[in-house]
Formats: C-alpha cells, sequence, structure tokens
C-alpha cells in the first residue's frame, strides 16, 4: 500500500521537478501541471497535481504501456486524494501490474 508519507510534500512540486515511483509492477509519476518552478514566487498561479499510472517496468518517458493520468487540486487535500487514487489504482488490477514488476523482465 502506497502512504502518504511515501509521497514528497508540496513544495517539491512547486521546484518544477515530477516524483516517480514504483509500486509492486505498477508506476507512477506526480507533476506540478504545469510543470514549472514557482517555488518562492508570490504569484504561483493555478495548478494541478497531474498523476499519471503505467505498467511497468520502464520509466515515464519511455513506455509504450498505456498511461491513466488523473488531475487533483494542488492541495494538501489534493495530494491525500492521489494518494487514495493510486491504491484504488493498484486493487482494480493487482495482476496486471504484477506482470510490470522488474524482476518479472529480468526472468525472460
Amino acid at each position: 500500500m502506497i502512504k502518504e508519507n511515501d509521497i514528497y510534500s508540496l513544495i517539491h512540486y512547486e521546484y518544477g521537478l515530477p516524483y516517480s515511483g514504483d509500486y509492486n509492477g505498477m508506476r507512477y509519476r506526480i507533476a506540478r501541471n504545469p510543470l514549472e518552478r514557482v517555488f518562492g514566487k508570490k504569484e504561483k498561479g493555478e495548478a494541478t497535481l497531474e498523476t499519471t499510472v503505467w505498467k511497468g517496468p520502464f520509466a515515464f518517458d519511455t513506455t509504450t504501456e498505456e498511461k491513466i493520468t488523473k488531475e487533483f487540486p494542488f492541495t494538501e487535500e489534493g495530494r491525500l486524494e492521489l494518494v487514495e487514487w493510486l491504491n484504488a489504482m493498484y486493487e482494480t488490477d493487482k495482476d496486471k501490474w504484477k506482470t510490470g514488476k522488474i524482476s518479472n523482465v529480468l526472468k525472460s
């Protein structure tokens, strides 16, 4: 299960950096949308937390697997919602995600 402390705080995303992770073959990427550095700026503009999942083992930019994306408010509540969504996505299709584990690819 992905826990809220597994996901960076909002300040990380204000630096314009995405975060990628993996949970049992389900890869995910979280980024501020728009992806730009706003840390320290008075006017940060409207933003969301864009969260994408795909079957591993490959990285976001190189995978040929289908990606599923959902936007969440750029708030602490939105961050917690995206953690719930990630866990729900995993539970929905556990068998699919497990085939994306790097250990399965290395066995081939």
